[in-house]
């Protein structure tokens, strides 16, 4: 009877961390608010006073009225571009504040 290994490939190893610490997720989220500009475009970018996550929720502050009514009506397209950007469903809801 051959002995089984208990070896991994390092890359599988260091997955498995990411997933059990979710470092995936913070890491993702960092992604997206380093990359506002590139996900909403420059004119929300340049309005966007404040960005954070709460689990599958990300909060946008906006600093324009106008921008905010705008934006309310392009959530969908907000959160289609982010989950997007980062490969799989990062954010379910999006508040704009």
């Amino acid at each position: 009877m051959a002995k089984k290994s208990n070896l991994i490939k390092l890359g599988d190893a260091i997955d498995q961390l990411f997933k059990n610490e979710k470092l995936d997720v913070k890491i993702s989220q960092f992604t997206v608010k380093n990359s506002w500009t590139d996900i909403a475009g420059s004119v929300i970018a340049k309005n966007t006073s404040e960005i954070y996550f709460n689990n599958k929720t990300i909060f946008v502050g906006l600093s324009s009225a106008a921008l905010k009514h705008e934006l309310s009506f392009r959530k969908e397209e907000l959160l289609n571009n982010i989950n997007t950007f980062v490969g799989y469903k990062l954010v379910d809801t999006i508040v704009i504040k």
